[in-house]
């Protein structure tokens, strides 16, 4: 029993220090200031991660959105999207919609040896009410190909309504890779204004 503790209480400390220096990392990193097209959202992103966007795309499907790539990526990428759904966008019919399709796979499992979908819990970002929803699944790929390569994904998403529509910031990296990366995802999503 004494090792059990022992080797609990020895894990607790490696994860607060891997914590730690992740949180440093992330102080340390340049950011820059973000403004999207018609003031819908403002943001801090880090200066080194590349920044791409598709206004056409935007246009067309109401969905005003960012993606940001970290400059080294193992076997998938590790992103962070932020996105304004207007309230007429093509995939959504609310904020509702999207946790109520987001916090289950098609399936409308939460759970199965490949996925795993976290309730969702209701949260304050900067001072607005918000939705946290937390899942880690199995993707592979190149699944254009008869390859069954596969990697473990860890992603966070923060789904904030607003007046006319909602907002959705969106996490995701390969497992080994999420803890690296969490503190930019925080920073950006502490830095985050959008309209009411």
């Amino acid at each position: 029993m004494k090792n059990l503790i022992l080797a609990v209480s020895l894990l607790s400390v490696m994860c607060a220090a891997a914590c730690a220096g992740a949180q440093a990392k992330a102080r340390a990193m340049p950011f820059k200031s973000y403004s999207m097209d018609n003031k819908y959202f403002t943001c801090s992103i880090p200066a080194a991660w590349t920044l791409e966007r598709d206004k056409d795309k935007d246009a067309e499907y109401k969905i005003y959105e960012i993606q940001l790539l970290a400059p080294k990526a193992d076997k998938a990428p590790t992103s962070i999207f932020v996105s304004y759904y207007a309230k007429d966008n093509e995939d959504f019919f609310g904020y509702e919609d999207f946790v109520k399709r987001n916090s289950k796979n098609v399936a409308g499992e939460t759970r199965n040896s490949r996925e795993v979908f976290d309730p969702p819990k209701n949260v304050t970002l900067v001072g607005r009410k918000a939705v946290e929803l937390t899942r880690e699944r199995m993707v592979y790929l190149h699944p254009e190909t008869k390859s069954d390569e596969s990697v473990q994904l860890k992603e966070k998403l923060y789904v904030l309504p607003a007046r006319e529509g909602f907002y959705v910031l969106h996490f995701s990296a390969a497992k080994a890779a999420f803890l690296e990366n969490a503190a930019v995802f925080e920073k950006i999503a502490k830095s985050f204004q959008g309209k009411p």
